[in-house]
């Protein structure tokens, strides 16, 4: 029994730093209340998948759109989340994301502390990469590709050449992935690039993970919708909806921005002092494009170059700190595990409202008609009143090339906007009392049926 238990031991000792980082950013990740529209869309289609017990394959959530095609690549994402909420509510969801987003954690000071970077210059490094990934901890399932693209990589990484049996974890990792969320093809790319280095560098021996990798393609295929995602996805890296801020390029006035150009400094300096090898820059080089194309993409070029820009900063400072010595670190590691389990119980029992128009539900419950709602609060009454189905929300594919454009016609009071109102046969409105058409409305007589006392929204009726 004790000859068992060493190896355990000495695994908790070696991921001492890991479980303790992870342990951490969990406490900080469950107290977050959920804020996200799109968490409310999402729950509803992993609802409605639960109670019938089959996939979701037209929008029901709509009168604009309804009966269209409606995407299902990400069924398992949403399932997951909506069986969290079924399971404990908001709570629930916070739980998930909390896990999820120390299971990155973990994997990432792993990727860190490659080639023995002491804990000073790790410790910096997780902590701006996970900064950067701050703007995507949203309750939705790209979450899940936040927690599998640095397992990934950590797995990729520390391969030994030739044939190795952790090779057999990554189909199966793919096979759930391209379920959960189309970030599979990103994880397909990374494995595609190190498979060619292999192969490249180390000839025959490079072959196990260049079979793995077609296998990995070839698992990807096994799923509902095989090539809806991959669409779905290069249709955001050709043509990303600018008009979401997600998708815009870096700023590097944001937080976020500035911590990106900081690692790419670090990159191209520590490179030309230490220099850099094949494998780092055929993998590098792509994700910065990547992330260059959207700035909700930057966190993938941070966590990769982590696991290449410690260990030459390393070899630059000379300076030792003080490393706590392995019989201390297991021991704060599980105290802080112990202080994470417990932080359960302060995971929030409802979401952030204060941006949705909680107190217009009553009045908007009173009429059947066709409603024109603010683009950023359609996923919050997809799950709140489901008895009204909206003009537009945050899923913005279905409504490109028609809604979309007349939506904003509409809002923005441009050429042809009353004949849209007819057209769509609008009798209710929900937006933000400044929006130019909410004002001409008004004017005409359109009369109000309820507001907000602090003019964050107003329902117009038409009279």
């Amino acid at each position: 029994m004790a000859a068992a238990s060493r190896p355990l031991a000495a695994s908790l000792a070696a991921n001492a730093y890991p479980l303790a980082v992870a342990s951490a950013v969990f406490i900080i990740a469950v107290g977050l209340p959920s804020t996200d529209s799109d968490t409310y869309w999402q729950l509803a289609t992993g609802q409605w998948m639960l109670g019938h017990r089959e996939f979701l394959r037209q929008d029901i959530f709509s009168s604009t759109v309804a009966g269209t095609h409606f995407g299902i690549g990400e069924w398992l994402g949403q399932v997951a989340f909506a069986g969290s909420f079924a399971a404990a509510g908001w709570a629930g969801i916070a739980i998930l994301r909390a896990t999820l987003i120390a299971i990155s954690s973990f994997f990432l000071v792993r990727l860190a502390r490659r080639g023995r970077t002491p804990w000073w210059i790790s410790l910096p490094l997780v902590v701006g990469a996970l900064l950067v990934s701050k703007i995507t901890w949203t309750d939705r399932p790209q979450l899940f590709t936040l927690a599998l693209f640095p397992a990934l990589l950590e797995l990729l990484l520390s391969l030994p050449v030739g044939f190795s049996r952790r090779l057999l974890v990554l189909p199966p990792l793919f096979f759930v992935w391209t379920n959960l969320h189309g970030g599979y093809l990103l994880g397909l790319v990374v494995v595609a690039i190190l498979a060619t280095e292999a192969v490249l560098t180390n000839g025959r021996r490079g072959l196990p993970l260049a079979a793995t990798a077609i296998v990995c393609v070839v698992v990807t295929f096994l799923n509902p919708a095989p090539l809806e995602l991959a669409g779905a996805a290069r249709e955001d890296f050709l043509h990303p909806p600018r008009f979401l801020t997600e998708f815009l390029p870096p700023d590097v006035v944001t937080p976020a921005g500035a911590l990106f150009a900081g690692f790419v400094l670090l990159v191209i300096g520590t490179t030309l002092l230490r220099g850099g090898s094949l494998r780092e820059a055929m993998l590098l080089a792509p994700l910065l494009y990547l992330a260059f194309t959207a700035q909700r993409q930057m966190l993938f070029f941070c966590f990769a170059a982590t696991a290449f820009v410690g260990a030459r900063l390393a070899t630059l400072v000379r300076w030792r700190a003080f490393e706590l010595p392995a019989p201390v670190r297991l021991p704060v590691a599980l105290v802080l595990v112990i202080a994470a389990l417990a932080s359960v119980t302060s995971a929030p029992m409802h979401p952030d409202e204060r941006a949705y128009p909680s107190g217009a539900l009553d009045a908007l419950r009173v009429d059947n008609g066709v409603l024109l709602n603010e683009y950023d609060w359609g996923g919050y009454l997809i799950f709140n009143l489901p008895e009204r189905p909206v003009f537009i929300d945050g899923r913005y594919v279905p409504y490109l090339g028609g809604v979309l454009e007349d939506y904003r016609a509409l809002v923005g009071l441009r050429p042809g906007w009353r004949d849209l109102l007819d057209r769509y046969k609008v009798s209710e409105l929900l937006l933000r009392p400044e929006r130019p058409l909410a004002v001409a409305l008004r004017e005409d007589g359109w009369r109000v049926r309820s507001s907000d006392t602090a003019g964050r929204w107003i329902v117009l009726a038409r009279p």
